[in-house]
């Protein structure tokens, strides 16, 4: 991706609002520039200004307000020593005995999922589905991996059969990656139909959707792991230690 021009351009601005958003350049609560004053500014089209927006909104750092543009959400919360359970799990959990694969191959990204990655709207990603049940969880978990598909070659991502390991340590072991970090997004919407029949609840019911964005050293995305959960009434429970 580093030697396409538009994939660069995007990258380019992407950087430099996160850098202002950090440095207080635009200070929390305050409006973004418009579009149109962004692709004057840096000289490029609407879509890849559009797309390094959509970038920095799933990252956290800024959320769009309809009818008035996006307002700056300041930077996003200091990263833990360890994430959470579920975030562990859905990155570290065998496929083996945890679930059931619904179905892997080839796929256009979606500019949802394009903007996470860092890529161009339709460009092959490999996407792998499976419901998930974790160590301890009363709940499924409808959890679908992205990666670009000329990330996926020489791995079993697109393989119908279950991994032995989980995907993070498959992505590092195969392809000689190392995940630094991970990006953790949480919203709440209706189920769709297709989800309310895999996860086996009510249509329509409200479900958790978790938007995991692993990234290297340089916060470049690697993978992206999209979770839907419909946890039960009392909600998520975590126990954390405040002491090092």
């Amino acid at each position: 991706m580093a030697n396409e021009p538009g994939a660069a351009k995007y990258a380019h601005i992407a950087d430099a609002l996160q850098e202002r958003i950090i440095r207080g350049t635009y200070p929390l609560g305050s409006m973004l520039p418009s579009e149109a004053q962004l692709v004057r500014e840096f000289g490029a089209s609407r879509s890849t200004v559009v797309r390094a927006l959509e970038y920095l909104r799933q990252l956290g750092y800024l959320e769009g307000v309809q009818g008035k543009g996006r307002v700056v959400l300041g930077s996003p919360p200091r990263r833990r020593p360890s994430p959470p359970r579920r975030v562990h799990e859905a990155l570290h959990l065998a496929e083996v005995g945890h679930g059931t694969v619904i179905g892997a191959g080839r796929a256009p990204a979606s500019p949802r999922i394009a903007a996470v990655l860092a890529i161009p709207v339709g460009e092959p990603v490999i996407a792998r589905q499976r419901t998930m049940h974790g160590a301890g969880a009363e709940w499924l978990t409808l959890s679908t991996v992205y990666l670009p598909a000329v990330a996926a070659v020489g791995t079993r991502f697109a393989d119908a059969g279950p991994l032995r390991e989980g995907v993070l340590e498959h992505l590092e072991r195969r392809r000689r990656l190392v995940a630094s970090d991970v990006v953790e997004r949480l919203s709440v919407r209706p189920a769709t139909i297709r989800e309310s029949t895999m996860l086996v609840v009510d249509a329509g019911v409200s479900v958790l959707s978790n938007l995991l964005v692993v990234r290297n050293s340089a916060a470049l995305p690697l993978l992206v792991v999209d979770l839907i959960a419909a946890p039960p009434p009392p909600g998520i429970e975590e126990l954390f230690s405040l002491r090092s």
